[in-house]
C-alpha cells in the first residue's frame, strides 16, 4: 500500500514553480554528480586553498567558525554533491587548475606545468597578495568590487551574517548570494571494443537565500543512457528533482537542518556512482530510487562532524514522482555518519537502516569505516593524498532470505602538476557472503586534468576481474569532460 501524505498546497507549488524554472533547459539526460572528498582532505595542507591569505586574520570564537574540512565547506548541500559554496569556488578557481583565476596558494607557486609558464592572472606572485577584511565589523563595510555573474544580490536582512561567509574573503566572488545558479555537465566516450560515446550528465541547481538562516535549494536533472543521445533525449523518465530541501543554516557550531529530497549521508560520498561502496549500498546517484524524502541534522564544529536524517523512501522497484518530493512508499529508515576530518588525516563511520515490505526491496542495515590522510600538509614535496572505505551490511532477497555482503574502496591521487593529477582506484564487492566466488574486482588509473576553471577532464583505464567461474574479465577506457560552476 502506497502512504502519499497530502502535501501544503502553497509549499508544493512553490516547489514546483522553483524546480520548473530551472528545469526549462535541463533536457539532457545524465546520472547525477557527487562530491570528491579527495578534495576536501588535500585542502587541509593550507589555508589558501579556500579564501585569500590569512594575513592579519583573526580567527573567531569556535562557536562562529566556518573553517572546516566536512562536506558543508564546499557545498551548500551539507551531505556534499551538486552546487559550490562560495569558498568550494574559490577552491576550484585557485587549486584546482592548471591556470588558476583567484590568488593561487603561496604553496603552489612553483608547481605549474613546464612551459606553461606563470599565467595565473589573479596572482601577482609577491609578497602584496590580496587579503580580505580582518573581522566581522570590517567585513560589513567592505567595499571593494564583486565579479560574480551567477550570484547575485544579498539577503534582504543584509549582506553580512556572523555566522555566514564574510565578503572579501574570496576575492571578487560573492560571498553570500541572494540567488546562485549553476551547473555540473558531463560528457562521456567509452571504448570496450566499440567507441562509443553518450550523456553522462546534466545537473542545473538553483539556491535562493532570501534571509540568513534560510536557503531554498533545488537541482533538476536526469539519466544518462549509455545506448547513446537519441534514448537519452526520448526517455519519458526525466526531468526530475534530483534534490529538492529548505536548509537552515549559518548557526552556531556549523549547525544546520534540512527537510526534503536527498540522498542518505552515508560513508564518502565519491563521484562515481558506479563504486561499489555507493552502488551496492542502495546509494547509486544515477538512481532516482536512491532519494529519500526526510529530514536531517548535523553540525562541523571545525574538524568533527556529525549528519543524522530520519525519512521514508520508495520502494526498490519503481522511482519515485518526478516533482512530487512527497511520493514515497510504506518504508522509513534512519542514517547517522560522524568523524573528525583534520588537515592531515581524518576518519568517520556511517550506519543506516531501512525498512520496508520484502516485496518493495526487503529491510537492510549498513555500516561504514572511511579514512583518509594528506601527507602534503607534512612534506611539501610529496602532494599525494589516500582514501579507503570499508563497507558490510545485510539485505533480503526477494524470497525473504536475509545474507551479508560488502565492498571496499581505495584511491589514491598524486598532483604532478597544478591541474594535473595521477589518480589509481581499486574496488572490491562480495555481494552474497553465502555464495562461493561471486566476488569482483576492479582496478583503475588514468590522469584528472583541469586546465582551466570549470573544465576538467578524466581519462581511466578501467579492469575488471570476477570470480564467478564461465565469466571472463573485462577491461575499458573511459574518458569525460566535465563542465562545472
Amino acid at each position: 500500500m502506497q502512504l502519499m501524505p497530502k502535501p501544503i498546497p502553497a509549499l508544493h507549488t512553490a516547489l514546483a514553480v522553483f524546480g520548473l524554472a530551472a528545469a526549462q533547459v535541463a533536457m539532457l539526460p545524465a546520472p547525477r554528480s557527487v562530491a570528491t572528498p579527495q578534495y576536501a582532505a588535500r585542502a587541509g595542507r593550507t589555508c589558501d586553498n579556500c579564501h585569500v591569505t590569512p594575513d592579519r586574520w583573526k580567527n573567531p570564537r569556535l562557536v562562529e567558525r566556518k573553517c572546516t574540512l566536512s562536506c558543508q565547506g564546499c557545498h551548500v548541500d551539507p551531505a556534499g554533491g551538486g552546487m559550490r559554496t562560495v569558498s568550494g569556488r574559490f577552491f576550484g578557481r585557485s587549486t584546482l587548475p592548471m591556470i588558476a583565476t583567484s590568488p593561487r596558494p603561496t604553496a603552489d607557486w612553483d608547481r605549474g606545468a613546464p612551459y606553461l609558464g606563470r599565467r595565473d592572472r589573479a596572482t601577482s606572485y609577491n609578497s602584496h597578495l590580496p587579503y580580505g577584511p580582518p573581522t566581522l565589523e570590517r567585513a560589513r563595510t567592505w567595499n571593494h568590487p564583486v565579479r560574480d555573474r551567477f550570484a547575485r544580490g544579498v539577503p534582504f536582512d543584509g549582506a553580512t551574517n556572523r555566522y555566514g561567509f564574510f565578503q572579501g574573503r574570496y576575492g571578487r566572488l560573492r560571498a553570500d548570494p541572494l540567488v546562485r545558479a549553476g551547473w555540473d555537465i558531463r560528457l562521456a566516450t567509452l571504448w570496450s571494443g566499440n567507441l562509443i560515446a553518450f550523456p553522462m550528465q546534466i545537473d542545473l541547481p538553483v539556491a535562493v537565500h532570501p534571509i540568513h538562516h534560510l536557503t531554498l535549494f533545488a537541482n533538476t536533472g536526469a539519466r544518462g543512457r549509455r545506448s547513446g543521445y537519441k534514448d537519452a533525449f526520448d526517455d519519458p523518465r526525466t526531468p526530475y528533482f534530483r534534490e529538492v530541501f529548505v536548509l537552515l543554516h549559518e548557526l552556531p557550531f556549523g549547525t544546520y537542518g534540512k527537510a526534503g529530497r536527498f540522498v542518505p549521508s552515508f560513508g564518502l560520498r565519491l563521484d562515481d556512482h558506479t563504486t561499489r561502496t555507493r552502488r551496492g549500498f542502495g546509494l547509486d546517484g544515477s538512481l532516482p530510487s536512491s532519494r529519500v524524502t526526510g529530514v536531517e541534522w548535523g553540525a562541523a564544529p571545525n574538524y568533527p562532524f556529525v549528519q543524522a536524517s530520519y525519512f521514508r523512501l520508495t520502494s526498490a522497484q519503481r522511482q519515485p514522482a518526478a516533482w512530487n518530493v512527497f511520493h514515497v512508499d510504506a518504508g522509513w529508515g534512519a542514517a547517522v555518519n560522524a568523524g573528525l576530518r583534520h588537515t592531515g588525516w581524518g576518519v568517520g563511520g556511517s550506519w543506516m537502516m531501512r525498512r520496508r515490505l520484502t516485496r518493495d526491496g526487503g529491510d537492510t542495515d549498513a555500516w561504514s569505516g572511511y579514512a583518509y590522510v594528506n601527507p602534503w600538509k607534512y612534506w611539501r614535496n610529496f602532494p599525494l593524498v589516500a582514501q579507503v572505505e570499508y563497507d558490510y551490511g545485510n539485505r533480503q532477497s526477494p524470497s525473504g532470505r536475509t545474507y551479508n555482503h560488502s565492498a571496499f574502496y581505495g584511491e589514491a591521487d598524486y598532483m604532478v602538476y597544478n591541474g594535473i593529477e595521477a589518480v589509481a582506484a581499486y574496488d572490491f564487492e562480495d555481494p552474497d557472503f553465502d555464495i562461493v566466488n561471486d566476488h569482483t574486482h576492479r582496478i583503475q588509473g588514468g590522469l584528472r586534468v583541469t586546465p582551466y576553471p570549470g573544465v576538467t577532464i578524466d581519462a581511466r583505464f578501467r579492469a575488471f576481474f570476477v570470480s564467478t567461474p564461465g565469466r571472463g574479465d573485462d577491461h575499458d577506457m573511459f574518458i569525460q569532460l566535465h563542465l562545472w560552476r
